[in-house]
């Protein structure tokens, strides 16, 4: 994971966005200064983690799995460990599905103890488990209680700090599961609730084939790092996040599938997820939702049902997050280059096109042929459905709770007419495509959402032509100020910047101070430890709330500015435009065409004046 350069010795010293730069080592990381810091927390394949017997071995240790993905956090609530600085509990998941003597087949989670030293130093504290495992990362235990675990990808943290992590790794037979032994060796029928202390009240006692015991949300103890249950009455599907709302009994569900399903659980009692009432989407029918009755058989078949009852259909939904300031909730629907497939065989074929996609359907029809769509809604929502439109960059989504309405919150992009892509220098200054994790971040009076991407393609501009060898895959992680009105793409702050290879996975904010992040499965020609997957954080964002408004201030006035103001190296203007420099006699020393930053370190230092396409001139100082 290379972190694009987060310089914050002062505000002059900050480049929002960060700039990709080919020139950038791909080997390691740069680090950020001060006030940010960076620590790296977790290292798979490296560190080791504390075991239970499995599988006939003893208790002991091996090394963590790999491919960091979600990051669960649960706060300590001990007053006196709170005032030592004790943070609380801290899940990482392993989206690599691979057999593994100790730590169980399939894929896995990782749990440690955080604690803050003094200013943004973090450590972790060592754990010791009610089984007798003590050491700084334990292993959670999904062998012994709920039976192996898929490839664990996002997951959902409760209210109260409860934590499920997701089987997304949806598989439909037991040879396609054990994969010649490579990943699950046991094959076996399943029964529910023998393996105690799990079980799941009504299931108790039947029998599913070993394939079916997977992608389902998990409830896991991080404290004692074990598997509490699988949660059955949610359904089984290609689950990749979900959120539980402030009413501790309402719960979303997304379906990382095309087509994915959008699934809402609504508990009896709060906090009591074992008994309760499931729904999935579908625009248009009685509150936007339609009851899936609690029946394992229905359950285990979730998504082939609810298709056939005509389920709206996304392209793949991912990560969402609540904003406690509305309680609306945000989706990220990674897209798909070619849904329309998906949208018309098997079961989907009675499946509801959603209304969001019929609008983007449209625009991007008017994007090509310059006029807009002639025909119905129904006939957009035809054309969608046999191939018309290619989902190449996705988009968030915005779902309100009180309507069950679903709309485009942030629209990918910006779409280009050719599959080709450019090269940097022609690159558009912000792209955002295929977005996969997502979270919130409320940084002194300021909500910010915290975006990253998932760049399952190259072409159509998804990646600059310079990254698009070997495993070249760039992500970049954006910030975008929740109090825009109506924004796009062009309102995202990029803040780093992944290395060739790696996926900028988990975000979440512990606190004001410090994000942990994930860079997930990077190219193992980087340097150690950033040729594995890890686990880091980034610390001191309460002291970058200036720089952050500044910023805003400055990409949102209608004046032509730029900053920092005196500068020494990259100027960063408040918009696009066309650019010229002149010195104090008047010559014109430097002309830039379509950008937003300009960089002055060739500049003898002085004062010189900027000029606009619209004659606006500002003075700049260069040391």
């Amino acid at each position: 994971m290379a972190l694009m350069a987060l310089t914050t010795a002062g505000f002059a010293q900050i480049p929002f966005p960060v700039k990709i730069d080919t020139s950038w080592s791909v080997k390691t990381v740069w680090m950020p200064k001060s006030p940010l810091t960076y620590q790296t927390l977790f290292v798979g394949g490296t560190d080791t983690v504390q075991t239970t017997a499995t599988y006939g071995n003893n208790a002991g240790n091996t090394l963590a799995k790999q491919w960091h993905d979600f990051i669960g956090f649960t706060p300590e609530t001990d007053p006196v460990k709170i005032a030592a600085g004790e943070l609380g509990w801290v899940t990482v998941n392993h989206e690599m599905t691979i057999k593994n003597d100790r730590i169980g087949d399939g894929g896995g989670m990782t749990v440690f103890k955080l604690k803050r030293k003094t200013g943004n130093e973090l450590e972790i504290v060592p754990m010791t488990t009610n089984d007798g495992r003590n050491g700084k990362f334990i292993n959670i235990d999904f062998v012994n209680t709920v039976g192996e675990t898929g490839m664990n990808c996002g997951g959902i943290v409760g209210v109260d700090g409860r934590i499920w992590t997701a089987e997304e790794w949806m598989q439909n037979s037991n040879s396609a599961l054990s994969n010649n032994g490579n990943n699950f060796r046991d094959t076996a029928d399943f029964i529910i609730g023998t393996t105690a202390p799990a079980g799941f009240p009504g299931f108790n006692g039947r029998t599913i084939k070993r394939f079916q015991n997977l992608n389902w949300f998990v409830e896991v103890d991080p404290k004692q790092g074990k598997a509490i249950r699988k949660q059955y009455n949610w359904g089984r599907a290609g689950w990749e996040g979900g959120v539980i709302m402030s009413d501790n009994k309402t719960v979303y569900l997304f379906d990382d599938n095309t087509p994915g399903l959008l699934g809402k659980f609504v508990a009896t009692t709060a906090g009591d997820f074992t008994a309760g009432q499931l729904y999935v989407h579908k625009a248009g029918a009685p509150n936007n939702w339609i009851t899936i009755e609690n029946n394992l058989d229905t359950l285990i078949a979730l998504r082939t049902v609810a298709l056939r009852r005509g389920a709206t259909m996304y392209t793949r939904l991912e990560w969402g997050a609540i904003n406690n300031n509305t309680g609306k909730i945000y989706v990220t629907e990674t897209g798909n280059d070619n849904p329309g497939t998906a949208f018309r065989n098997g079961a989907a074929a009675a499946g509801t096109i959603p209304p969001h996609l019929v609008e983007a359907y449209k625009k991007r029809y008017q994007e090509i042929n310059n006029t807009t769509f002639p025909f119905s809604d129904a006939v957009a929502a035809d054309s969608v459905r046999n191939g018309a439109f290619r989902d190449f960059y996705g988009r968030v989504l915005e779902i309100d709770p009180t309507t069950g309405i679903v709309r485009t919150f942030l629209e990918g992009g910006p779409f280009s007419f050719s599959s080709t892509s450019t090269g940097v220098a022609s690159y558009p200054n912000i792209h955002f495509s295929n977005p996969d994790g997502l979270n919130f971040a409320y940084i002194g009076n300021k909500t910010y959402m915290f975006v990253q991407e998932d760049l399952n393609g190259r072409t159509w501009n998804r990646m600059p032509a310079e990254y698009q060898n070997g495993t070249q895959t760039i992500c970049e992680g954006f910030l975008l100020d929740m109090s825009i009105a109506n924004p796009t793409f062009n309102d995202l702050i990029r803040i780093t910047a992944c290395a060739p290879g790696a996926e900028i996975t988990g975000g979440i904010f512990l606190d004001s101070k410090t994000m942990l992040a994930n860079s997930q499965h990077p190219d193992g020609a980087n340097t150690f430890p950033y040729n594995n997957s890890l686990t880091y954080a980034i610390s001191g964002w309460d002291g970058i709330k200036t720089a952050l408004d500044e910023y805003a201030l400055n990409k949102n006035t209608n004046a032509f500015s730029a900053y920092p103001n005196p500068v020494s190296n990259e100027l960063t203007l408040n918009k696009v435009t066309d650019v010229a420099v002149y010195d104090m006699k008047g010559n014109r020393v430097k002309v830039l065409r379509d950008v937003e930053k300009v960089n002055c370190s060739d500049l003898t230092p002085g004062m010189y004046f900027l000029m606009n396409t619209e004659g606006q001139k500002i003075k700049i100082i260069v040391e």
